[in-house]
């Protein structure tokens, strides 16, 4: 009898710690806040003067820089290497053109019209189309 009794008060012992709540979960669909990035500005390059010196006329170079109060020294690139200077410039026009649209798309996906995230929760079940089939 004390056996029935003891498990009888630990049942009751037991449901005094079930106090906790049901956990009900509501899934709504969350704001998105805006970016606010700006687009970064068209950066404004200098203008550089290229000269092209060769063994002809380097004396001539050399005199007209020094009529213009410029210190006669060049710097230079084989023609080899002005290409390569020429395709770095390339890559880096492509990168900046490149990350340009990567910031566009995601405005595009954070900031988007309310009335495109409307219509993308109000779409309507797929219903198949009848193409004049007749019974």
């Amino acid at each position: 009898m004390k056996g029935i009794a003891l498990i009888f008060l630990a049942t009751i012992f037991l449901q005094g710690c079930n106090t906790t709540k049901s956990l009900e979960i509501f899934t709504k669909e969350v704001e998105r806040t805006p970016l606010n990035l700006e687009m970064p500005p068209a950066e404004v390059m200098e203008q550089v003067r290229i000269i092209v010196v060769t063994s002809e006329n380097q004396e001539e170079v050399f005199a007209k820089l020094k009529e213009q109060n410029i210190d006669p020294v060049i710097f230079g690139y084989s023609d080899e290497d002005w290409e390569l200077v020429q395709k770095n410039n390339a890559r880096l026009r492509s990168q900046i053109v490149r990350l340009r649209a990567i910031i566009e798309a995601y405005k595009q996906y954070y900031e988007a019209p309310k009335d495109t995230q409307e219509n993308k929760s109000n779409k309507k079940e797929f219903q198949p189309k009848d193409f004049g089939k007749k019974d």
